[in-house]
């Protein structure tokens, strides 16, 4: 073969096998980059404001039920998803190893796959959960929480309304003084969100609410409510500096449009009960059932026949 011919196969089998190293270099780096989560060290001293007490337990089951077992599976189980990084049990020794400001930082902070929680649950909710995660672990000691960090930033109060005036949603929020009197709050992050069918929604964009502590939000005139055009509303403060304390409201208001869906339950689905799978899962189904029988069958009567033989 021509030499001239021999040098540029030689220098593609190359370049091949270098893009695919680099492939697997970088493949491999996002893998080890997404397993690493680093708690600052001032955050792995934090402990709960409150004791672990039986009701706090089963706040904190409740909580995780609804919003984490999705990927964490059920405690205790080991069935977590199969992503990655892993999510792992929060009854493994991975998790009971870490402080209870780790795992209050992680669940805040949040790293992808897995959400920030400072914007969906407020903090009491939050080591709730962890209180749940610690009954799984018979040799765990709480700190005593008379050693808590005070909280020394803004003491923020929500309240929400509709403004039918301007058409908008109205967030008011209030600074708690020392002295106990309230003032408005100016300044303040605002996020307000929907709740749909998995999780919640955001609606217009975060706002700062001005000298009199409101913030005004547009709902889309065409946002799908219930029957009766409800929407189930949430306005949180979101201030990852943590000057500011975790505050929320919630709010049922008839601003949506009316909308008859049917419920994910009532419909013929791969997630809906047994009794709504869809027909062709059912018919494939009941025939992979007669084919097996039918060939254990079969299978039974050769046997038979063979020993007559």
């Amino acid at each position: 073969m021509n030499e001239s011919i021999i040098i540029p196969l030689k220098e593609m089998k190359i370049r091949k096998f270098t893009i695919v190293l680099l492939v697997l270099t970088s493949f491999t780096w996002m893998r080890v980059s997404a397993q690493q989560w680093v708690v600052p060290d001032d955050k792995k001293g934090v402990i709960a404001p409150f004791k672990f007490v039986p009701d706090s337990i089963k706040k904190g089951e409740v909580i995780f039920m609804k919003n984490c077992t999705s990927c964490h599976g059920i405690v205790g189980k080991k069935n977590w998803a199969k992503i990655t990084p892993e999510p792992g049990d929060p009854a493994s020794d991975k998790f009971q190893k870490q402080t209870d400001g780790e795992l209050f930082f992680r669940i805040t902070t949040g790293k992808v796959p897995m959400p920030e929680f400072r914007n969906i649950l407020p903090e009491n909710d939050r080591w709730n959960v962890i209180a749940y995660f610690r009954s799984f672990n018979p040799a765990y000691k709480q700190p005593n929480p008379a050693g808590a960090v005070v909280f020394n930033g803004r003491v923020i109060t929500l309240a929400m309304d509709f403004d039918k005036s301007q058409n908008k949603v109205r967030v008011l929020a209030k600074e708690t003084l020392k002295d106990k009197s309230e003032i408005p709050a100016e300044g303040v992050h605002i996020i307000l969100n929907v709740k749909r069918y998995f999780g919640s929604m955001q609606i217009d964009e975060a706002r700062n609410t001005n000298k009199q502590g409101v913030a005004m939000f547009t709902v889309p005139a065409d946002l799908p409510g219930d029957k009766e055009g409800y929407l189930d509303l949430t306005a949180r403060v979101d201030d990852k500096s943590g000057q500011t304390s975790d505050a929320s409201a919630n709010s049922r208001l008839a601003i949506g449009k009316p909308t008859d869906v049917p419920s994910l339950l009532r419909t013929r689905a791969w997630w809906s009960t047994r009794d709504r799978a869809p027909i062709w899962l059912i018919l494939t189904y009941s025939l992979a059932v007669l084919v097996v029988w039918g060939l254990i069958f079969y299978i039974l009567f050769m046997v038979n026949k063979l020993r007559r033989i």
